[in-house]
């Protein structure tokens, strides 16, 4: 195995390092998690590195924004409490541990509280590293929407981590739709909402790989909302496994799931139903649609839709 234990980015913070460190010594202690070894073994002879990437976006005033690498040090103590603690949780299993030790580029966003953005947070960056990660941290009563097209170049097996960290009474809508140009892929979309907030996820996949799709969110009180439009379109041999999971408890609280998904056959995509992952008796409906490989998947999106742009031109 190679050494994890060396800082990642020319400038990273004491706190990253030891982390980092610590995600090393203890990851053969924690579960394995499903399929681990398609990512572990592939990076075992790798040492871990910083990597290229363009087009990650750098903002201050109405919200902040910059790349990862930056935001450790000019943001480091919100980020030393929040990076891996509380929606992707680097404790949860062997393959999020690796992941912590490895994380080589990713996007900082920070809203802060009662702010409302009329023009959408659009990032659309090149990256070529196996372990980008975005967090992404909207504080109370903000009204806020986020896109992300990322296109991630590396040929090996990616972990591409998401977290979203919503404050009390804050509405968030946000929009994913990846590109991975590799033979395999994790993307983890976790997310983290307190009480009263709302969160719409928009999520697509069009990638020609193997692909697991993580979606979680906490939803931590009363009348917390989460509802996800979700469309996978798996082309050629490719196969897609999408896993739906929310947590949470509160009067009010609730989660709704709606999935398209294509796939030349059955077997190409496997769909878990949405469930909760602690048993708590949480509201959650959701509806499925598998569509025949001849239609347009776009056409079977609503006409609002964000998605429905971003298939009709994948």
């Amino acid at each position: 195995m190679a050494d994890l234990n060396s800082a990642i980015w020319q400038q990273e913070p004491g706190w990253l390092q030891k982390k980092r460190q610590l995600a090393t010594m203890l990851r053969a202690r924690f579960p394995q998690q499903d399929n681990q070894t398609d990512w572990l073994g592939a990076w075992q002879d790798e040492q871990a590195k910083s990597r290229h990437s363009t087009g990650l976006i750098t903002h201050s005033g109405d919200y902040i924004a910059q790349p990862l690498s930056q935001a450790v040090n000019e943001y480091s103590e919100m980020l030393q409490e929040n990076l891996m603690e509380k929606a992707i949780f680097w404790q949860d299993g062997q393959l999020n541990a690796a992941h912590l030790a490895r994380i080589d580029s990713g996007q900082f966003i920070y809203v802060p509280n009662e702010t409302t953005l009329t023009v959408p947070i659009a990032f659309a960056p090149t990256l070529d590293g196996e372990n980008p990660h975005n967090v992404i941290i909207v504080g109370a009563g903000s009204r806020v929407t986020i896109q992300e097209t990322t296109q991630i170049t590396n040929t090996g097996a990616v972990y591409a981590g998401t977290e979203l960290l919503v404050g009390n009474g804050a509405t968030v809508t946000y929009r994913q739709f990846n590109h991975f140009a590799g033979k395999r892929a994790l993307q983890a979309v976790h997310i983290y909402q307190a009480q009263g907030s709302q969160v719409h996820l928009e999520y697509g996949q069009a990638s020609a790989t193997d692909l697991t799709t993580s979606l979680y969110s906490f939803l931590d009180g009363r009348q917390t909302q989460w509802t996800a439009d979700v469309a996978l379109r798996v082309p050629g041999e490719a196969h897609y496994e999408c896993r739906p999971v929310l947590d949470g408890y509160g009067q009010g609280t609730a989660g709704h799931l709606h999935l398209w998904g294509q796939s030349t056959t059955p077997a190409d995509l496997q769909l878990d139903h949405l469930k909760t992952g602690s048993g708590e008796p949480l509201a959650i409906t959701e509806q499925l649609k598998r569509l025949a490989p001849e239609n347009a998947i776009a056409d079977a999106l609503p006409a609002a839709s964000w998605l429905k742009n971003k298939f009709e031109y994948a």
